[in-house]
C-alpha cells in the first residue's frame, strides 16, 4: 500500500451509486451520474469521491450481500447508444406505466432490473449479429482475460435463469448443487451452442459494465479525484462464490455483530445482534491456496478504485456469527440461552475462532488479522487501504492498524471521555478518516432535530445533556444553538471536522447538502432500505438558491481549512 502522507489534509464526498439522478436514468444512478458527481466535487474542491460496493446484489439489494465477489451490478449500466454496442435510441422508449415506476422517489428495483436486462438483451444479440470487428476483438479480449471468474459465474448466471431465478442453488436438483457436478451435467447437455449463447450474454454485461468503470476511472483521473471503493466483509451464502468454491466457506453458521449500544434496530438485535446471514470464512482453506479468492477480489476493485475501504475489518480477526439463519430470527427471538442450546445442540452466537479473553485466545485472533491484513496490503499494491474498524472494537486493533500504516475511522459520537463529553477534535489521530456518519447512520440533521424534539419534551432528558456536548463539541455557548438545524449549524458542524487533523474528511452526501436521507437502517426490514434517491440531479444543487449559497460557503471552508 502506498504510504498515506498525513500532512496533506484532504476532503471526501461519499455518495451510494443508486441514489445519484441524471436526466434519463431509467430510475437508479448509474456510471454517467458518477462521471457528474466527479464534475460536482471538481467544482467543490473535493479531492476524494467514495462510493458504495457496486457487485452484483441479491434479493434484497443490498450492495453488502454481493451475489458475486466480482461481477459488476447491471443496474449501474448508463443505458445509451453510445454506451452500448448494438443498443438503439428506439429501444429507450418506454410506456407511461414504465416511466411513473422509473420516475419515483424510491427505486422500484423490480422495474429497473427488468428493464435493463431486456435492454442489454436486445443490444447483445444485435452486437453478435453486427460486424463491429473492433469491438467484438475487445470482448473477445475481455473473456479471455477475465475466463477465471467468468467461467463459474456465467454458468453460475445461466442455472439461476434455469430455476426460474432461483438463487438458492442448495435447493437446485442434485446434479448441478456443485460447480463439478454442473460441469458433468453440461457435458450432457444436446444444446451446447444455446448455453454457451446464455453464457456469453452475462459475459457481455459484464464487458459493458467494466467497459464504462473504466470510462469513470479515467474521468476522476483527468479531474484529479481520487475514487474510493468499498470491498464487503462477506459474501451472499447463495452467491456463485460459494457455490463453486464450496469448500472455503462454513455454511453451517451465519456471520454477524453481537449486541451493541448504538444499533438497536428491532428486539432482536437488542437481544441477539445482527445476523447478517453470510457464511464464516474457513481461513486455513483460503491460506492453503494462498488467499486466492481474496486476491482476485482486491484485484478487481483496484482496476477501477484509487482506494478502498475494507467494511468490518473486525471480522478478519474474530468474527461473531449464529448457528442459524437471519430467516430463523423470530425463532429464537423468544428463547432463553438454555432454549437456544437445547433447539441447536449446544451452540450459541460466538466469536471466531474465539473471543477476546483470555489474552491467549486475543492474540490468536490479533495473529489472524495482521496475516489477512498484510496479505491485503501487498495485493493492493500503491492503492490506499481503508479500515472500517467500528463496533465492539478489540482493544489490540487499533493499534496494529496505525502500525500497519492503515487509517481507521473516526466518528465524533463515538469519540467520548469518560462523563461522555465529545473528545477535542485536536486530539483525533492524523491517520484517520473523520466522518460524521455512514450510511448506516442518521444524517446530521435527522440527528439534531430527533434530539430537540425529545429536550423539548423534557429539559432535565439525557438529550438535553447531549445539546450541551454538542454545544461544547462546536465551540459554542449552549444559548448559540438552534431549536431545529439550520445553515448556521450546518455550516458549524462541516467547519469543525474540517478543523480536525485527520487526513481524510468525508462527509456523506446527506451531511454536506443538510439534508435527512439515510440509505440503510441496520437491523430493520431489508426492503426499506438502499432506496432513497436525491431529488435532482447533483450538478443542480450548485445552481439551486436553497442549496447553492450553502455549498459555496462550504468550498470556501475547505479552502480555508487548506484541504483542498
Amino acid at each position: 500500500m502506498q504510504p498515506i502522507n498525513i500532512d496533506e489534509k484532504r476532503v471526501g464526498l461519499l455518495v451510494p451509486v443508486f441514489s445519484l439522478r441524471r436526466e434519463n436514468d431509467l430510475g437508479i444512478g448509474d456510471t454517467k451520474a458518477v462521471i457528474s458527481t466527479i464534475d460536482f466535487c471538481k467544482q467543490m474542491h473535493i479531492n476524494y469521491l467514495q462510493i458504495l460496493p457496486i457487485n452484483e446484489t441479491s434479493e434484497d439489494h443490498s450492495p453488502y450481500n454481493a451475489l458475486s465477489s466480482v461481477a459488476y451490478d447491471p443496474m449501474f449500466v448508463t443505458m445509451k447508444p453510445d454506451f452500448i454496442p448494438g443498443l438503439s435510441s428506439e429501444d429507450l422508449k418506454f410506456s407511461n406505466l414504465e416511466k411513473e415506476r422509473l420516475e419515483g422517489q424510491l427505486i422500484d428495483y423490480k422495474t429497473v432490473k427488468s428493464i435493463k436486462k431486456k435492454l442489454l438483451e436486445k443490444a447483445f444479440y444485435r452486437f453478435i449479429a453486427s460486424s463491429q470487428l473492433a469491438k467484438k476483438k475487445e470482448f473477445i479480449l475481455f473473456c479471455k482475460n477475465n475466463h477465471d471468474w467468468l467461467s463459474t459465474y456465467t454458468l453460475f448466471r445461466f442455472l439461476v435463469d434455469e430455476n426460474t431465478g432461483n438463487t438458492h442453488w442448495n435447493t437446485w436438483p442434485e446434479e448441478i448443487k456443485t460447480y463439478e457436478n454442473a460441469i458433468e451435467w453440461l457435458k450432457r447437455q444436446k444444446d451446447q451452442k444455446w448455453i454457451l449463447e446464455k453464457r456469453r450474454f452475462y459475459s457481455f454485461i459484464q464487458w459493458i459494465a467494466q467497459t464504462q468503470w473504466k470510462q469513470v476511472r479515467e474521468y476522476a483521473d483527468s479531474k484529479n479525484i481520487k475514487l474510493i471503493g468499498d470491498i464487503p466483509y462477506g459474501i451472499n451464502r447463495y452467491s456463485s462464490d460459494v457455490w463453486a468454491s464450496q469448500e472455503l466457506f462454513d455454511c453451517q453458521w451465519s456471520c454477524g455483530a453481537p449486541p451493541e449500544s448504538f444499533f438497536q434496530g428491532d428486539e432482536f438485535v437488542k437481544k441477539w445482534g445482527q445476523n447478517w446471514g453470510f457464511p464464516l470464512y474457513r481461513w486455513e482453506k483460503h491460506e492453503a491456496e494462498s488467499f486466492r479468492w481474496w486476491k482476485r477480489r482486491i484485484l478487481q476493485t483496484t482496476k477501477i478504485f484509487h482506494a478502498f475501504r475494507l467494511d468490518h475489518v473486525l471480522g478478519f480477526f474474530r468474527v461473531y456469527a449464529f448457528p442459524w439463519f437471519p430467516e430463523q430470527n423470530n425463532e429464537f427471538l423468544p428463547l432463553s440461552t438454555e432454549e437456544v442450546k437445547l433447539k441447536t445442540g449446544g451452540k450459541l452466537p460466538r466469536f471466531f475462532p474465539g473471543p477476546d479473553e483470555p489474552d491467549a485466545s486475543a492474540l490468536v485472533n490479533e495473529n489472524q488479522g495482521k496475516k489477512i491484513l498484510s496479505m491485503i496490503l501487498e495485493t493492493a499494491k500503491k492503492e490506499i487501504v481503508i479500515a472500517e474498524d467500528l463496533g465492539l472494537v478489540p482493544r489490540y486493533v487499533r493499534p496494529l492498524l496505525e502500525k500497519m500504516g492503515i487509517p481507521g475511522f473516526t466518528i465524533p459520537m463515538f469519540e467520548r471521555l469518560a462523563d461522555h463529553s465529545f473528545k477535542p477534535i485536536t486530539h483525533y489521530p492524523a491517520l484517520s478518516v473523520a466522518t460524521y456518519a455512514t450510511h448506516d447512520h442518521p444524517p446530521l440533521r435527522l440527528q439534531y432535530n430527533h434530539l430537540c424534539h425529545r429536550a423539548a419534551q423534557d429539559p432535565n432528558s439525557e438529550e438535553s445533556l447531549e445539546l450541551e456536548r454538542i454545544a461544547d463539541f462546536l465551540g459554542w455557548n449552549i444559548s448559540e444553538l438552534p431549536n431545529h438545524f439550520d445553515s448556521r449549524l450546518h455550516l458549524r458542524f462541516i467547519e469543525t471536522l474540517l478543523q480536525s487533523p485527520c487526513w481524510l474528511v468525508v462527509f456523506t452526501i446527506s451531511d454536506l447538502l443538510g439534508i435527512d436521507l439515510q440509505f440503510n437502517h441496520p437491523g430493520s426490514r431489508p426492503e426499506d432500505n438502499w432506496k432513497d434517491r436525491l431529488e435532482k440531479p447533483i450538478m443542480d444543487y450548485l445552481e439551486e438558491p436553497e442549496f447553492g449559497n450553502q455549498l459555496k460557503k462550504i468550498k470556501q471552508l475547505i479552502d480555508q481549512t487548506k484541504r483542498s
